[in-house]
Order: C-alpha cells, then structure tokens, then sequence
C-alpha cells in the first residue's frame, strides 16, 4: 500500500506575521476524501552551545502558549531563503554573545507532525567565544550555564521538556559519545 494523500484543493485561512493556516482537500489512499488543517511555519534552528569546561547554554524564555517560562537552547526562525547554519550561527550571537568554533550539524526534527510543517535544525557549537548579546527589540531571555551531564539527566527525568531541547541533547550526547569511542 502507497500512503500517500494527493490535495485536491487548497485555501489559505489565515495570514499572520509568523504563521500560515491552510485548510486543504485531500484524495487518500483509499480513493475517499478528506480536509487537512494544518500550520505554515518558516521553521528554525537550535543549537547545543558546549563551551570547554563541558557547560551547555540555556534559556528562560518566557512562552506565551503555555503561559509559564520554559527553560530551552538557544533557537530562532528561519527568514525567508536562510540557511539554517547562517540562522544558528546569528541566534547564538544575538542569544548568548557567543561565536563559535566548531560546529556540527544534529540533523533535523519535525517538532508535531500533527499540525505544522515545522522543522527545526540541530546543531552542536564547541569552541566557544564570548562577546556582547544584542536581542530583538522584542526579546526578552535569561541565558545561564548548567554542566551538560546536568542539563542531559533534566532532559531524562522530565525536569526539561522543550522538545527541540531534548531531542538537541540526546543527539549531541550521542555525536560526543561516538567521537569518544573515536
């Protein structure tokens, strides 16, 4: 069986700064029909900012869908054509005041496959070098450092549950761990 939903029709339903919410007719594989609301999001990148004393940069971010601050890596949107490199490399400065050295890509996530076509890069920075933060007018963070043992078993215990965080973690641990066994 191909799983596999042809659309059939598409309407834009709402237009906004950041997000796009399509309303679609689609064919399934069965030959029936059905709608598919879904989210147009630019997407983004995040990054693992590991400086040489084994930190990792987070965040407190205070995030307005949950009402609550969020502790999460550093991350932003894509503009329009951006490489998601270029993005990360922009969000770190601007975030935390750091450049890096060495970075390697984590690959991507698709964050809710139920609702949006979101994705986000990964990527983990090293070599870290620290200058001045210069937020958006409309930014308003707590960067602060924590051991990455530390933030990994937050991220395994639930005391972290941003997902791109998470998944951020487990997959630079993973990168670290192969390069050990080299």
């Amino acid at each position: 069986m191909e799983l596999m939903e042809k659309t059939l029709a598409s309407e834009q339903i709402f237009d906004g700064r950041l997000l796009k919410v399509y309303r679609d007719q689609v064919e399934l594989t069965n030959g029936g029909t059905s709608i598919r609301e879904f989210v147009h999001h630019p997407g983004g990148a995040a990054v693992v900012a590991l400086d040489a004393d084994g930190n990792i940069y987070l965040e407190r971010q205070f995030r307005y869908p949950y009402h609550k601050v969020v502790l999460e890596i550093p991350a932003g949107k894509l503009e329009p054509g951006e490489d998601p490199a270029d993005a990360i490399r922009r969000e770190l400065e601007e975030e935390i005041g750091a450049t890096a050295g060495r970075w390697d890509s984590l690959g991507y996530i698709m964050p809710s496959v139920g609702y949006t076509d979101e994705m986000l890069y990964l990527y983990l920075a090293r070599d870290l070098t620290f200058g001045v933060r210069h937020l958006d007018q409309d930014e308003f963070l707590e960067p602060f450092k924590a051991p990455f043992a530390e933030a990994l078993a937050q991220a395994a215990d639930g005391r972290l549950n941003d997902a791109k965080t998470l998944a951020a973690l487990f997959r630079a641990d993973q990168l670290m761990r192969e390069e050990a066994d080299g």
